[in-house]
């Protein structure tokens, strides 16, 4: 008798570790979250694994935004859908070299990113015309040293 209930239970361990690690249950997922992806409710069971994680963490992050965090989130994604391909491409190619980054640097350029969010309108536009009228090779020493910090001469425009 106690053979066939360990048998049991170590089915029972087994099964829901497969299941567990096959993806996300319907029936595990919040109601706020079956509400946000109540299209997907039908064919739940054949989205991949890993789609159906991905979509569960997304929508338990939408169900936590306020009002105006969703409003800025669907902005972002109707953003992001005009974009071509080679556009996402480029974006998608830049954020892994963004991760590859040491925390320092990453935290650099957040940093900077920051402080030209901070700018008037009008003092961010001058920026990107004088970043428009470099040469390449005076972009890409523009670009090289805002990721060395190390003290440079001073003087004129490169």
């Amino acid at each position: 008798m106690k053979a066939k209930y360990f048998i049991a239970v170590a089915t029972l361990l087994v099964w829901s570790a497969v299941s567990a690690a096959d993806g996300v249950q319907w029936d595990g997922l919040s109601d706020g979250q079956k509400q946000v992806l109540s299209i997907y409710s039908e064919g739940w069971e054949q989205l991949e694994p890993q789609r159906q994680k991905q979509l569960a963490v997304g929508a338990d992050r939408w169900t936590r935004m306020s009002g105006p965090q969703r409003k800025d989130a669907q902005n972002r994604f109707s953003s992001w859908r005009n974009l071509t391909d080679t556009q996402r491409n480029k974006i998608r190619q830049r954020y892994g070299e963004f991760r590859e980054m040491s925390p320092t640097d990453q935290r650099r350029i957040k940093d900077n990113f920051r402080r030209f969010q901070e700018m008037s309108p009008e003092r961010r536009q001058k920026l990107r015309e004088r970043y428009r009228d470099l040469t390449p090779e005076q972009r890409k020493r523009a670009r090289d040293r805002m990721t060395d910090r190390r003290p440079r001469p001073t003087g004129g425009r490169d």
